[in-house]
C-alpha cells in the first residue's frame, strides 16, 4: 500500500497551520522533507507526525532548544568530525542538567510550595506567638508600674489629708483654751 503524499498547502491545512510555519520549522529544526520529481516538498505520515509534535510542544510553551531535544530523543548532538574539548562538553552537560532540574522542579512545584508554605507558616506562627508573649510581658510590667504609681499617689493623698486633719484638730484645741 502506497503512503499518502500531501503538498505543503494540504499538510498545513491538516495541521491547522500556515505554510510558512512548515518551511520555518523545517529550517529551524533541520528536518529533511522529501521532494518530488519537480522539487516540490511532499509530506507523508512521518512528517505530519513530526510537525504535529512540534506544534503541540510549541503550544505547550517549550522553546526551540527544548523542542530539538524532544525531537532528537534528548540526545545532545555534538558536531561530527570536530574534537570538542572537555569544557565544552561540561557546558553542554550543565545545560542539560539545568533543564532537567528545571523540569523536575516544575513537576514538583506544588509539593515544594506546600512544604515551604508549611515551614514558613510554622515559623511565622512561632514568631507571632513570641512577639505576643513579649508584648504581654511589657504590658504587664507597665501596668505594675502604673499600679505602683497610683498606690503611691493615693498614699500621698491620704498622708496629706491626715496632716490637714491634724492641723485642724490642733487649731480647734487652741481656740478652745
Amino acid at each position: 500500500m502506497k503512503e499518502k503524499r500531501r503538498m505543503i498547502s494540504e499538510a498545513a491545512r491538516q495541521l491547522g497551520l500556515e505554510t510558512y510555519n512548515l518551511r520555518t520549522w523545517e529550517e529551524e529544526f533541520s528536518l529533511t522533507i522529501p521532494r518530488n520529481e519537480k522539487g516540490y516538498r511532499y509530506y507523508g505520515e512521518k512528517e505530519i507526525r513530526t510537525f504535529e509534535q512540534i506544534r503541540d510542544l510549541k503550544n505547550a510553551g517549550l522553546d526551540s532548544e527544548e523542542i530539538k531535544q524532544k525531537l532528537s530523543g534528548n540526545i545532545i548532538p555534538f558536531p561530527a568530525g570536530k574534537q570538542i574539548n572537555t569544557s565544552e562538553k561540561m557546558k553542554e552537560f550543565q545545560k542539560v542538567l539545568v533543564k532537567i532540574m528545571g523540569q523536575a522542579i516544575l513537576e514538583q512545584k506544588d509539593y515544594i510550595a506546600d512544604q515551604i508554605s508549611s515551614k514558613v507558616s510554622d515559623r511565622v506562627a512561632k514568631e507571632v506567638d513570641y512577639q505576643f508573649r513579649l508584648r504581654e510581658s511589657e504590658e504587664e510590667q507597665r501596668f505594675k508600674k502604673l499600679d505602683e504609681m497610683i498606690r503611691n499617689q493615693q498614699k500621698a493623698r491620704e498622708e496629706i489629708a491626715a496632716s490637714r486633719e491634724r492641723r485642724h484638730f490642733f487649731k480647734r484645741k487652741r481656740k478652745e483654751k
